[in-house]
């Protein structure tokens, strides 16, 4: 039983162990928001302080399991980006566990067990073991993976905000200095007005009854940073995303047509490639029937 639950750990295939540390993740997932209610923390510290000791050896004893699964090739264990955040958060978990049962130390308690609600976040990767959910882990690599093409969207957006922000504080400080009294108060009223809220109020604020109107200058200042920003900068996340999600998608698809391989016998691989032999000899066939057909 324990040799086949290791087999199945080092190939990534659904078992009641992957289950079982589910269950206890949304568990301590739980716990962690009873742990916010100062009244529960202070009347049932005891209790809640041996189930996180408890919680945390079970991490730490399931990440002790998947090395030992891996024992022959433990360099493919930590390969796995998901299995370095593991053991980050049980690393880290060490800390509300030595910290002492006095109810002036609630807050550094709260603060510390914080920490252990990112343990939450493994379950993105024990869903990625139900076949249903793997477009869940689609999802978060295009993330992770768009990054690097994201920072030139980013600093594009940071020149166009700091562009933006200076004119308008040159132009609406005096009118409203509420949004646009400083460049840091124009930098989240832009924001804001990214976001579609209120925008329109804010341009009709500054082009009647102000001290300096703008009936021109407002529109043309709010309505082309709406469609720069708001429009093309915003269609240029969505077409990267996308594009990255096409590729994680292809990735996958070769990566799982490789294990594929790998795993077939190599009397299955014979068969296969005598399938491929007759479908190509059968091709050829009928293209020198053709051609022997059209020379006479």
């Amino acid at each position: 039983m324990f040799t086949d639950l290791l087999y199945k750990l080092r190939h990534n295939e659904s078992n009641w162990f992957d289950t079982f540390i589910l269950v206890i993740i949304i568990f301590s997932a739980i716990l962690v928001g009873v742990e916010t209610d100062k009244l529960m923390m202070i009347t049932f510290h005891d209790p809640l302080h041996i189930a996180n000791i408890v919680i945390h050896y079970i991490f730490v004893t399931e990440i002790l399991i998947k090395i030992y699964a891996f024992r022959d090739d433990v360099k493919h264990y930590f390969f796995d980006g998901w299995n370095i955040f593991d053991i980050f958060i049980v690393l880290l978990g060490f800390l509300p566990l030595f910290i002492t049962q006095d109810e002036a130390t609630y807050e550094a308690v709260l603060a510390a067990r914080t920490l252990r609600i990112f343990r939450s976040l493994k379950s993105l990767r024990v869903l990625r073991l139900i076949g249903r959910f793997k477009q869940l882990r689609t999802i978060v690599e295009t993330l992770l993976h768009s990054i690097p093409t994201l920072w030139q969207v980013f600093m594009l957006m940071g020149i166009l905000y700091y562009s933006y922000a200076v004119i308008g504080v040159f132009l609406f400080s005096e009118n409203d200095p509420q949004h646009f009294g400083s460049l840091s108060q124009a930098v989240l009223t832009l924001f804001q007005v990214m976001t579609g809220d209120g925008w329109s109020e804010l341009m009709k604020a500054n082009m009647y009854n102000c001290i300096h109107p703008h009936p021109f200058l407002s529109p043309l200042y709010f309505c082309s940073f709406v469609l720069v920003g708001a429009l093309i900068i915003l269609n240029l996340f969505v077409g990267i995303i996308i594009s990255e999600m096409d590729e994680t998608r292809r990735r996958h698809l070769q990566e799982e047509m490789g294990e594929k391989m790998i795993q077939d016998t190599d009397d299955a691989l014979l068969l296969r490639l005598q399938e491929y032999k007759q479908s190509f000899d059968k091709e050829m066939n009928t293209i020198i029937e053709e051609l022997k057909r059209r020379k006479a």
